[in-house]
């Protein structure tokens, strides 16, 4: 079994092999892939003891599959600007794109119940999505719970395929500390995301930067432990 840093490369390496596409790769951005994600996935099977053919296989599809998800994501950042709304029609498209890919790694090998479990994570994901925006949260933690859904969703619900759910507490974590580790750099940054501005709505609108960083600064040490 090759170690996780060398399959990570290999896979990271076939998705964005897979995800070309010359015109997109011309006018869009190259996707980011979350190596952290993918190590997490890596780890979780080679504990329930997947094949190296069917780690990278599995990794390609679910990361694509999130990929699909965070661009069809940044449509909404589009102005209405006549550039801004062809860049919209491309993201589309090129979150169509991933989608397809997701669907046929999957549907190839017959592995339909996986893309069913995959939409209840979808689900999942968009309504927390839809309530970090619109929601009235009533303690950090409830905002924590949210976030951790939305980040950790589509692995949680592969482990829980694969019949290995006590791999979720571990998921889960990691997940949340990445991205309370992006929340901070957006703080030091001061860019106010969804999940910042639903922090001021907790601790107080009128709290400075410093006092935000010092409670995810906490957070994230408390994960770490």
């Amino acid at each position: 079994m090759s170690s996780t840093n060398e399959l990570k490369n290999i896979v990271i390496a076939q998705i964005l092999e897979k995800i070309k596409h010359p015109y997109l790769n011309k006018h869009l951005t190259t996707p980011i892939i979350d190596d952290v994600k993918v190590s997490l996935l890596i780890q979780l099977m080679d504990e329930n003891e997947f094949s190296h053919d069917k780690i990278v296989h599995y990794c390609n599809a679910l990361m694509i599959h999130q990929i699909a998800l965070d661009t069809h994501e940044k449509v909404s950042n589009y102005e209405s600007t006549s550039i801004d709304r062809e860049k919209k029609q491309l993201t589309v498209l090129e979150g169509d794109f991933y989608s397809g890919l997701y669907y046929e790694a999957l549907s190839r090998t017959g592995e339909i119940s996986l893309i069913k479990e995959l939409s209840y994570a979808v689900k999942e994901m968009n309504e927390q999505k839809i309530n970090l925006v619109h929601h009235q949260f009533n303690t950090f933690e409830e905002l924590l719970k949210c976030i951790t859904i939305i980040e950790s969703t589509i692995l949680v619900h592969f482990a829980k395929y694969i019949g290995s759910s006590q791999s979720i507490s571990v998921i889960e974590n990691e997940c949340l500390l990445t991205r309370l580790k992006k929340e901070f750099y957006l703080l030091n940054e001061n860019i106010e995301s969804d999940f910042i501005l639903q922090m001021k709505k907790l601790i107080g609108m009128n709290k400075d930067h410093n006092e935000l960083k010092d409670k995810v600064s906490k957070t994230i040490l408390q994960l770490q432990k």
